[in-house]
């Protein structure tokens, strides 16, 4: 095998290695969860850990027209009732999912349901704050009224009796007695009671809106701050016997202190939203924070359930090690409410659009994740993919990729390839600019489910010439320089291929016919130019750009650029001197300058090897590449003296000129 065939073999094969270790390959690697953030999911989704599954199975369940659902319930005979807006109806849903309206408020929204063991539903609604209880024969009366404006959440105390009622904007909590008489229970500082949950012994617990506090309050109605969230909603709370766990929906978050234990919590970013955790003895950790918006919390299988908003994911967390996993994700924007039933099923309410769901524990048959469109800037041919795959009996993990010139597919691009299984394979798709892949994962065991993660993709631009945008030279018309013996020559140069890239610099002067190699294979885009070593004349500047460093000698390109004219000289400026006449003992003098290439700078006398004084053409200005001087000395004293009068041009060489002078007594 030849040496370049080695080299190919071994580009293909180390596909995990940065894309520097092979000319010109570059790899599209997709290992993490955030890199799958705008994919298209259908029936799969994505673990904290970047693995692609199935997702558990979602059968829809009793359609009904609403478009919010906001609360659920059910009762001992396993009837749901179903809270939703816009419409302020609320639903009856029999075992075998048969739904009827079983009553409709005067109010735009029923956001909150509770229930009671004798079988009685209470229903809070929005916008004027009623509580309406609806008897088992399905007989709807005002329970209470005027609730301020908006019952966002009820709650059922079976020591007391009592149902509690969180509400809005004055952020009260209420009391509807077994007799059948509505009291304040407590208020607060805060706008709004977004969630309420009873705990041991008649404890309520409660969180709101403004501060992001969360309450715990005794049965006698004293309260106290367990625990003060970095956001300012708390949206859901879920108390069991070992903790009490809180989420937020806040959209923005915001500075504050810490309460009950809470200290050395990092704050999260704008957006960010978490999962708290308060153990009995006040003490509070952060299982997961994310930048979705937490709206309901349940717990299933010793594992937190998690209902959120935007994208409608519903999320497992592991206490234990803080992983959080996506198990299922429904088309719609929200998952406002999830309720597990008394057969240990879990009901699934939406918003945008109001649906119900079931989520059956099993997962689906078949899922897709279509990746997003990656974008290569021009041509490229596809190479070597591979993949981690973990395949159960019975499940399979395939791959296929399109490739199109457009940035969104559409009938332009190519046709899906073939799918293709395994943990390695060649990416079939012709050459274009833009590629996509889609992973099919199935399964015939319902208790299991094929995971694919840490997909690379090897692809190669097609090569592209270099470009050199500038080649700067001195413009000693404009410019003088310090040090004309070496010029600094600039350029500006870029690759489309990102290759890196050498130079190769020339130089002709006028009248040559061949160019002349200064430097050869230089890496650098300034080039000091030692002139020192060549003759006087009107030069000119090359410079070659060349790939050859990243691709193979007969595939590399090159790019040249040369410069506008620029003198080289190592002539001094002639100058003639002479004396004119006297003046009240002062000698004048004309005197002319010139230089074959370059402009005239600056002109000075002195009289016997004296002080130099400074002189100037007689236009005033040192603009070309001869001047004429006239100028008068001191008064001289009778005898003979010499004036040298001295020109510099702008390459820093000086010429000069001289006339004796004799002063009669």
């Amino acid at each position: 095998m030849s040496i370049c065939r080695c080299l190919i073999v071994l580009s293909l094969s180390l596909v995990l290695l940065p894309a520097a270790d092979a000319a010109k390959v570059k790899v599209w690697h997709q290992h993490t969860q955030s890199h799958y953030d705008k994919a298209k999911f259908k029936d799969a989704v994505v673990t904290s850990e970047g693995a692609l599954r199935l997702s558990r199975q979602v059968k829809p369940f009793a359609g009904l027209e609403a478009s919010n659902i906001w609360d659920l319930v059910e009762d001992k005979a396993g009837n749901l009732y179903v809270a939703t807006g816009d419409e302020g109806k609320l639903f009856k849903v029999t075992p075998d999912g048969k739904s009827s309206v079983l009553y409709t408020a005067k109010d735009s929204h029923i956001f909150s349901l509770a229930t009671t063991p004798d079988g009685m539903v209470y229903a809070g609604t929005g916008p004027t704050g009623k509580v309406i209880r609806i008897s088992p024969d399905g007989k709807a009366t005002i329970a209470a009224d005027g609730l301020d404006s908006y019952v966002w959440s009820l709650a059922y105390d079976a020591d007391s009796k009592s149902i509690y009622a969180g509400t809005g904007p004055k952020g009260k909590i209420y009391r509807l007695t077994p007799a059948g008489k509505t009291e304040v229970f407590y208020t607060t500082k805060q706008e709004h009671i977004l969630c309420l949950a009873v705990g041991e012994r008649g404890t309520l617990y409660a969180g709101t809106d403004k501060g992001g506090l969360i309450y715990r309050i005794s049965p006698a109605g004293k309260g106290f701050v367990l625990y003060h969230a970095n956001q300012p909603e708390v949206r859901t709370l879920l108390v069991t016997p070992d903790a009490v766990y809180a989420g937020t929906s806040a959209p923005v978050a915001r500075k504050g202190g810490f309460s009950g234990g809470s200290k050395g919590l990092d704050g999260p970013a704008p957006g960010e939203n978490s999962l708290y955790r308060i153990a009995p003895d006040g003490s509070v950790r952060e299982l997961y924070r994310d930048k979705t918006m937490i709206l309901r919390l349940g717990q299933h299988h010793g594992k937190i359930v998690v209902a959120t908003g935007m994208s409608g994911q519903l999320f497992e967390i592991n206490e234990s090690t803080k992983e959080k996993t996506e198990i299922a994700r429904l088309d719609v924007g929200q998952i406002h409410c999830l309720l597990q039933r008394r057969d240990g099923s879990i009901v699934l309410g939406t918003g945008d659009p109001g649906k119900l769901f079931v989520l059956e524990d099993r997962f689906a048959a078949t899922g897709t994740v279509l990746s997003e469109v990656l974008d290569t800037k021009i041509q490229s041919k596809w190479g070597a993919m591979t993949w981690k795959a973990n395949t159960p009996t019975g499940a399979s993990a395939s791959i296929a990729v399109r490739s199109g010139n457009v940035a969104e597919p559409d009938d332009t691009w190519s046709p899906w390839s073939a799918e293709q299984s395994g943990s390695d394979a060649k990416a079939q798709a012709p050459l274009g600019r833009y590629l996509q892949y889609r992973v099919t994962l199935t399964s015939d065991n319902p208790k299991s489910t094929p995971e694919f993660r840490q997909f690379a993709l090897r692809y190669q631009t097609l090569n592209q010439a270099p470009e050199i945008s500038s080649l700067e030279v001195p413009d000693l018309d404009t410019k003088d320089i310090e040090n004309a013996k070496k010029l600094k020559i600039r350029w500006n140069a870029s690759d489309p291929n990102d290759d890196e890239l050498t130079f190769n610099i020339f130089c002709k002067k006028e009248g040559w016919k061949d160019w002349v190699l200064l430097e050869e294979n230089y890496d650098k885009t300034s080039y000091d130019w030692d002139t020192t070593g060549i003759p006087s004349g009107i030069y000119q500047v090359k410079v070659i750009a060349s790939d050859r460093k990243d691709n193979a000698a007969e595939d590399a390109l090159t790019a040249e650029r040369i410069s506008s004219p620029v003198p080289v000289t190592h002539l001094p400026p002639s100058v003639t001197v002479k004396v004119v006449g006297f003046e009240n003992g002062s000698a004048i003098v004309e005197a002319s300058a010139t230089d074959p290439f370059v402009r005239l700078t600056e002109a000075s006398f002195a009289v016997d090897g004296k002080r130099w004084t400074n002189v100037f053409p007689t236009d005033g200005l040192f603009d070309s590449k001869t001047e004429t001087f006239r100028f008068k000395t001191d008064v001289l004293r009778p005898g003979t003296h010499v004036l040298v009068l001295r020109v510099r041009n702008a390459a820093g060489n000086w010429g000069s000129g001289d006339v004796v002078i004799q002063v009669k007594s």
